[in-house]
């Protein structure tokens, strides 16, 4: 598992169908992936006038999380899962609060005591092989605190892929987002 993957709702309701479409400018200066962290940049194209974003940053409010990429038909490049640096495009992404996200954790794994606690994003940029982009953005374990500022709320612990609770992969929700300031920690 790569990135933040969608998991559940908080809300009472589906979680289907939440998305917010974003442009993301020829400008944009690395590969993008389903999974990685984006944020509105306060710019919008000029030609539609949707909103422009980008790869997050840590310590930075976020916008959300890319769930997918308008086809390009320009080259008919039909097959690539992600979006390359220097290429315009459309970013379909989870902007949800009530969302669930599942992600690995880097700098160490988080402990039971960690859950309630807020981190930001580790903002590490995709690599491709072939036509498969991975997103490579993790929870930043070293940045946990109770601090309102930070990027992600940490709901719990989730399974890694041999199916153990060992803190290499968290559950977050969005805490300080450009769509609403985030809370202290517990």
């Amino acid at each position: 598992m790569n990135g933040f993957t969608i998991d559940l709702s908080q809300g009472s309701s589906d979680h289907n169908g939440k998305l917010e479409t974003y442009n993301v400018a020829a400008s944009h200066a690395t590969l993008l992936a389903i999974g990685d962290v984006v944020t509105i940049t306060g710019t919008a194209t000029a030609a539609d006038g949707v909103a422009e974003a980008d790869a997050a940053e840590q310590d930075a409010p976020v916008t959300g999380v890319v769930a997918g990429f308008e086809p390009t038909f320009v080259g008919e490049a039909l097959s690539q899962t992600g979006l390359a640096a220097l290429t315009a495009g459309k970013a379909r992404c989870h902007i949800d609060p009530n969302l669930n996200f599942i992600v690995p954790v880097s700098g160490g794994n988080l402990a039971a005591a960690d859950v309630g606690l807020n981190a930001d994003a580790d903002v590490t940029a995709a690599t491709k092989s072939g036509g498969l982009v991975v997103s490579n953005m993790a929870l930043d374990s070293t940045t946990k605190a109770a601090t309102a500022t930070l990027q992600f709320r940490i709901v719990g612990i989730a399974a890694n892929e041999s199916g153990e609770f060992d803190g290499s992969f968290a559950r977050v929700r969005f805490n300080n987002s450009t769509l609403s300031t985030g809370s202290a920690g517990v």
